[in-house]
């Protein structure tokens, strides 16, 4: 079975843009990544759908080989300059989140964020990820919150209280977020209880739980300027986390292997096929082919194209 992926190139759709009138939410959200990375040390990070690099100056001081993986070529090309002068490390690949390409135990850390709500088959995203991060690695997880409190209060309303199961939520049409206006595209809430419990189901324990962006309001946006909003957004973050009222959750979490962990430095030593899981010939540095199912993979303007459905 084939999963699809929201391909934001298919629709010439600029990320970026999206965050042009969202100043909060994206310091929201980096209040919450600084907390739980300045904490965290290790050698490989993975940012699945990093796109522009907006979150990589939360988790860059802390890994010394952090990867921006993302489906979009063209999102990933257009920023690569400017992604890699403020973070020189930072290698840059496209791949299906579903299809990854890299080896069993490798990640220290990784974080998908802004990312889930286009994930339609979470168990096979989780078990991808899970096989590819390591021994007590760290793994980052933010929830596009079904039952946060705008929307549980209108379920209650409405008297709809099968609102409230673990069924995910499908937006009925795209709001324009990498597909024409008016198409429908891959865009689901879920519940937090859903996303905690397959997350354990493919061997992660949360240890942490954040809410994040409490006042994605429209109108108090326009009221207040991003100080006020962050100075309540910290109180909410350190004394509401523990409820689902917030339209972000973030999980962090933990897993544990009994297997060795894949230590290298070097990213051809961590690449696979995503299409088989087989090793890769690199016959030069800019060029790899599958030993056994013999598909090809380029590197172009130092972007790797891992990307296969």
């Amino acid at each position: 079975m084939k999963n699809e992926v929201t391909d934001y190139d298919l629709f010439g759709y600029d990320y970026s843009s999206y965050w042009k009138n969202r100043g909060y939410e994206n310091l929201a959200e980096k209040n919450v990544l600084n907390k739980i990375f300045r904490e965290e040390t290790g050698i490989w990070f993975l940012d699945i759908g990093g796109s522009y690099g907006r979150l990589t100056s939360t988790y860059y001081p802390s890994y010394s080989n952090p990867i921006i993986c993302d489906f979009s070529m063209k999102t990933l090309q257009k920023n690569r300059d400017s992604i890699l002068s403020r973070y020189p490390n930072a290698i840059l690949l496209a791949g299906n989140a579903y299809k990854l390409p890299f080896k069993n135990n490798t990640f220290d850390g990784a974080l998908m964020v802004r990312v889930l709500h286009h994930i339609e088959d979470v168990p096979t995203y989780f078990k991808e990820i899970a096989r590819v991060m390591a021994n007590n690695s760290t793994y980052v997880q933010e929830i596009p919150n079904k039952v946060h409190l705008k929307a549980s209060i209108k379920a209650l309303l409405q008297l709809n209280f099968k609102f409230f199961d673990k069924t995910p939520y499908e937006h009925p049409l795209s709001n324009g977020e990498g597909t024409r206006e008016g198409l429908k595209g891959i865009f689901f809430n879920y519940h937090p209880k859903d996303i905690k419990e397959k997350l354990e189901e493919v061997g992660f324990t949360i240890k942490r739980k954040y809410g994040c962006s409490y006042l994605r309001i429209p109108f108090l946006k326009k009221i207040f300027n991003e100080d006020i909003m962050m100075f309540f957004e910290r109180i909410f973050q350190n004394t509401l986390s523990w409820t689902n009222i917030s339209p972000s959750i973030i999980f962090v979490s933990k897993v544990k292997k009994g297997k060795k962990r894949n230590i290298t430095g070097d990213l051809n030593q961590i690449l696979l096929c995503p299409k088989c899981k087989s090793d890769l010939l690199f016959k030069s540095s800019t060029e790899a082919q599958c030993k056994k199912c013999k598909t090809k993979y380029k590197k172009e303007n130092d972007i790797w194209d891992f990307r296969v459905i």
